[in-house]
């Protein structure tokens, strides 16, 4: 490992001292194609940073101290790697200068793509927000927590280089009414500047990891199942034809109807090489079923599971041989529909997570549960997602571990539910279960963001053209929606 130190933009230490510090990163990562590059300021305790980096340090990953950079990042990202946590390890694109950790053989695959600047903060979160996508796992570590910000036209200019142009539109819209400012020339100044884009070998460099962790796979599975007894019979075969069989398949069957008995009886018929846990209940609904599965599972590994999926003889293989490499604690599957077709390649930090294609360690499930105001709505797995991520966790989704999505035309959570706002003469928008699960989990600039955005894309919704007449019923909506979040 090499440690370079800085006072901001120029080298303090090594044979490149005084010489502007990203070229330097540039010449020293060709010169040590093999290290690890420790960048950190005057006097910051590198082994405090390095201590908490293990079981996260690979050359795939890019890891700084904290900083939760500016809060208008929120106006125009909708994504769950703004709401930063400072006292946990976390997921996110930004960037603090701090402390920076970054393998020599990925930066050799930047530094001719993303020219160095003067301006280190802007070019290393730059770094972050363009790699994150393509499979680098970019975090930040609660050590030397300090707010580092862009200037207005700094973050115009970012916004127009790592975004589409017309959130540079919506971000003077929200500075605007919400800030009550306009700042008209950094808008105009930024449209200057050309969008940035990098391409990089990810596969290569994930595919050259070895093995962390080699401790074999002992998971249980949960399956909610409704009026599919066929659907799920098939589930079970293909987990019994295995090569790494669970140790328990827990059922949760549901039937509405309170006249009705189960009709699974083939789970004794059968001869299983894994336990059966089955429970029946009249109680439908996907959070109250996964919880109640929880509850049932010993095993280390968790597999949540739908009940009209089909795998293949070697997944588990696959998704062993994938966490004794990455030591993830949180994957989720590709779950593709038939003709469908998974072009993404590398592996990389996931957005949401799958609540039916998805294993979890017990680290995770033994502390987080499905929020049972979702119950019968949406967002249970986006929620859980942040639950995840807020103890200090990752998700990471691997597109070539895949299952197929039958898609079952029969069963399933399909009758709708009744709310208790359907009677209300103004109907709420968003529905509540998306305001709360906003309010929630969201910064304040994230929910504003979104608010100005639905405003112009529920235009005519209401039955009307005459934009103060829209402006009057949206907020009408808007209201009802938080009241009814508020209640769930």
């Amino acid at each position: 490992m090499i440690f370079i130190e800085h006072d901001g933009n120029k080298v303090t230490s090594s044979a490149y001292q005084g010489q502007p510090l990203v070229s330097s990163l540039y010449v020293l990562s060709i010169e040590n194609p093999d290290e690890f590059l420790l960048v950190y300021k005057d006097y910051k305790d590198t082994d405090c940073f390095l201590s908490q980096a293990q079981g996260i340090i690979s050359k795939t990953s890019i890891i700084s101290s904290y900083n939760p950079l500016n809060a208008e990042f929120g106006y125009v990202e909708d994504k769950p790697f703004i709401p930063t946590n400072d006292e946990v390890i976390f997921p996110t694109w930004k960037k603090g200068t701090a402390m920076f950790l970054i393998h020599a053989s990925l930066l050799n695959q930047v530094s001719c793509q993303l020219s160095s600047s003067n301006d280190y903060l802007y070019w290393l979160n730059s770094l972050g927000k363009l790699t994150r996508p393509l499979g680098v796992l970019n975090y930040q570590l609660p050590i030397t927590v300090k707010t580092e910000t862009f200037g207005i036209s700094q973050l115009y200019k970012f916004v127009k280089q790592h975004y589409k142009r017309r959130w540079t539109i919506h971000l003077l819209l929200c500075h605007l009414y919400y800030e009550k400012k306009f700042p008209l020339y950094a808008f105009a100044k930024a449209q200057f500047y050309k969008k940035r884009s990098l391409s990089l070998d990810m596969l290569s460099l994930q595919q050259s990891l070895e093995i962390i962790d080699g401790i074999p796979l002992n998971y249980d599975v949960i399956i909610p199942t409704i009026g599919r007894k066929e659907y799920l019979k098939k589930v079970l075969e293909d987990l019994n034809n295995q090569k790494i069989t669970p140790s328990q398949v827990i059922i949760i069957e549901q039937n509405p109807d309170p006249n009705q008995i189960s009709e699974l009886a083939y789970l004794n018929n059968e001869n299983w090489n894994f336990k059966i846990i089955h429970k029946f209940t009249h109680i439908t609904g996907a959070c109250g079923a996964r919880n109640a599965g929880i509850a049932l599972s010993n095993s280390p590994w968790l597999l949540f599971f739908d009940d009209d999926v089909r795998i293949k003889t070697d997944f588990m293989n696959k998704v062993e041989n994938f966490i004794q490499k990455t030591n993830a604690r949180c994957v989720t599957f590709a779950c593709i529909q038939k003709d469908e077709k998974e072009t993404m390649q590398a592996y990389k930090q996931w957005e949401s997570f799958g609540s039916g294609c998805s294993i979890v360690h017990r680290e995770i499930f033994s502390k987080c549960s499905f929020d049972m105001a979702l119950e019968h709505g949406y967002g249970e797995d986006l929620d859980y997602g942040m639950q995840v991520r807020n103890l200090g966790k990752d998700v990471i989704y691997a597109p070539q571990i895949q299952m197929l999505h039958l898609k079952a035309p029969v069963g399933g959570f399909r009758n709708p539910h009744v709310f208790p706002w359907k009677e209300e003469t103004v109907q709420p928008k968003p529905s509540p279960q998306i305001m709360y699960f906003r309010k929630k989990n969201l910064t304040l600039e994230q929910l504003q963001g979104y608010k100005i955005m639905q405003f112009f894309k529920s235009f005519g919704f209401f039955n009307t053209r005459n934009p103060y007449k829209h402006f009057k019923r949206f907020k009408k909506a808007w209201n009802q929606s938080e009241k009814w979040a508020a209640r769930l």
